[in-house]
């Protein structure tokens, strides 16, 4: 089922809406749940001996440990649709597409960190396609530590038709 009443106007009246913040923190069983999903043989994820001869001194989380989790985020099932980055803005049309993301990365994440994520509808717009109108929606998500440093961006576009 989809919102029909978010038309293009109306979600251009919510750019700026902000889901609520999403916590973790970074331990053991994350990253190695991570490294052995995406067979990352890298030992500065796993080895602490290794990990302290780097210049990071320990064992830190691989970096795109953070797209893993962006699909964390709250799915509501009224929708029918995978997790909604923001979930309180369900698109009106019933597809959804990966329309692509760019990351930045700031400072490494160490165990025992506690990774606060805010995501923000930022913008939207209709192009015209073969399957007819679709609507791209735009997130940003900022990742913050313990010590309200930045340790990543991302950006990223959901494309609706």
């Amino acid at each position: 089922m989809v919102k029909e009443d978010n038309t293009l106007e109306e979600l251009q009246k919510r750019i700026g809406t902000e889901a609520e913040p999403l916590t973790f923190e970074i331990d053991k069983a994350l990253i190695r749940s991570f490294v052995r999903a995406v067979d990352d043989p890298n030992p500065l994820w796993q080895d602490e001996e290794y990990a302290r001869t780097t210049k990071y001194g320990s064992i830190v989380a691989p970096p795109f440990l953070l797209c893993a989790l962006m699909t964390a985020c709250p799915h509501d099932s009224r929708y029918g649709v995978a997790p909604l980055p923001v979930p309180e803005l369900p698109p009106p049309h019933e597809h959804i597409l990966d329309g692509g993301e760019e990351w930045e990365f700031f400072l490494p994440m160490r165990l025992g960190d506690t990774i606060s994520s805010r995501t923000r509808f930022v913008d939207v717009f209709e192009r015209e396609g073969r399957v007819g109108k679709m609507l791209f929606l735009v997130y940003e998500t900022t990742y913050t530590n313990q010590h309200g440093e930045s340790v990543a961006k991302a950006s990223y576009t959901i494309i609706n038709y």
